[in-house]
């Protein structure tokens, strides 16, 4: 009886297939478009180019040799752009090959995040030589070795980090893909004002962690298609036979974005959204109550006594999230007989409370501003209080379901209570603003996570 062959083994036969395909019909077409003879001069043509650039080229490096130092600062720029670059290209394609071959393995004993895991290899290391053919000898004639060196080093990192972005941008609605955009353009125009690097780097990985810890539905149709069209559409081919390899459907910015509105309701989460939507109408009162208290409780107190703020911000933060906490009880009787899937239950809802705190933000923004306080100040504040909330009312929210389901579970409490109590410490002063990921995360092998889902 044979052993069964490795998933690794299994992907190189696979790739090793497809490019013997690729491969023949290259041959296929060279031999009916292309004419030997006009083929032999252009060779000689390109050799003869070769020589006369090759001087050109001795000429140009030692014309450029250090005049390139004034871009070496530029190096720490690379990240943000590999984000933006992420967000704008996730529009209309995932980035990772996984085309149907793939897809057809993993119906196997094989595992999709594995094959996902060798394609997101290849790609890098096909990167990494690039790299290291062509963007390191520039560096090194334009700029100081040490420079160079840095702008490598950070072009290594800004790849897969833009790679592994765009394929989870890509399965996200397009709201999500541009606020990462604009959030990361954001940051981008406040480096080139000056801002200290390292704050700004802080507010990048806060925005790539909330979405590293984002549990979305990859679009596994939407990916073949535009892979298959992509690995198959071979340009040289199409040039020659005026013939264009393109996905069945339509999947532009423009129809992305059309597509997921005309069908936004006949989603699970999309269904949960309204039926909440329907319930808050019904709890309005409440509502409408809580969000100007809370409001209230952040500017007006401390418009008469500035250290307030220390104590009136927490005391806020608890009040919105108990109240949410509260109407989140009611699930049972929001939704009846109906049958109740727990994530998607619980992330339309959370949806609708992240959205309740944006008056909460502005109220904050609004009185830091009156009382002085600087941007760079505030942003870390206002950064530290999105990453608290984001991931302690999605505790609360856990602990609540638990509740109405009778499931015992242990309360963290000391957690909440730092968090809180650094919050308010970071209105003082925002170095303590830095132990707040220190506390609302557990770290440890059971918090890991898959590089891509």
């Amino acid at each position: 009886m044979m052993e069964p062959m490795t998933t690794y083994s299994v992907y190189k036969w696979l790739r090793k297939k497809r490019r013997k395909k690729k491969f023949n019909i290259y041959i296929q077409t060279y031999h009916m478009v292309v004419d030997p003879v006009m083929v032999f001069y252009s060779g000689l043509f390109v050799i003869f180019c070769l020589f006369i650039g090759f001087d050109w080229l001795q000429e140009l490096i030692t014309l450029l040799d250090g005049r390139g130092s004034f871009i070496a600062p530029y190096a720490f720029f690379l990240p943000f752009l590999a984000i933006i670059s992420a967000a704008a290209t996730s529009f209309t394609d995932p980035g990772i090959r996984f085309t149907s071959s793939e897809l057809q393995l993993s119906f196997l004993p094989h595992s999709r995040k594995r094959l996902l895991t060798y394609l997101f290899l290849e790609k890098f290391i096909v990167q990494v030589l690039i790299i290291m053919v062509v963007p390191l000898p520039l560096g090194l004639v334009l700029m100081s070795w040490e420079a160079a060196v840095l702008w490598v080093s950070l072009l290594l990192f800004s790849y897969p980090l833009s790679l592994w972005m765009q394929w989870k941008l890509f399965s996200l609605s397009p709201i999500s893909k541009m606020i990462v955009a604009l959030l990361s353009s954001a940051l981008s125009a406040l480096y080139f004002l000056g801002y200290p690097v390292i704050l700004l780097y802080l507010g990048l990985c806060v925005l790539i962690v909330v979405f590293f810890m984002r549990e979305e539905e990859v679009d596994w149709g939407r990916v073949i298609d535009i892979n298959d069209a992509r690995v198959w559409n071979m340009w040289l081919v199409g040039y020659f036979t005026e013939v264009n390899i393109k996905p069945p459907k339509k999947y532009g910015i423009t129809k992305s974005i059309w597509k997921k509105k005309r069908g936004r309701h006949y989603t699970v989460q999309h269904l949960y959204g309204r039926i909440w939507m329907g319930y808050f109408q019904k709890s309005a009162d409440v509502i409408w109550k809580t969000i100007p208290t809370v409001c209230l409780i952040i500017i007006v107190i401390p418009m008469r006594v500035e250290w307030m703020l220390m104590f009136t911000l927490p005391i806020a933060i608890v009040v919105y999230q108990e109240v949410a906490g509260g109407l989140f009880l009611d699930v049972e009787n929001v939704f009846h007989s109906l049958p109740l899937e727990e994530e998607s239950c619980k992330s339309s809802y959370l949806k609708w409370a992240y959205i309740g705190l944006l008056p909460v933000f502005i109220s904050f923004i609004s009185i830091q501003t009156v009382l002085g306080e600087s941007l760079v100040a505030v942003g870390m504040q206002l950064i530290a209080i999105i990453l608290f909330v984001y991931v302690d009312l999605t505790r609360v929210i856990d602990e609540r379901l638990m509740m109405v389901q009778k499931e015992n579970f242990y309360r963290e409490e000391w957690r909440r209570v730092a968090g809180l109590v650094l919050l308010g410490a970071g209105v003082y002063h925002p170095l303590f603003l830095l132990g707040v990921p220190l506390v609302v995360f557990k770290f440890g092998r059971s918090g890991g996570r898959e590089l891509i889902s």
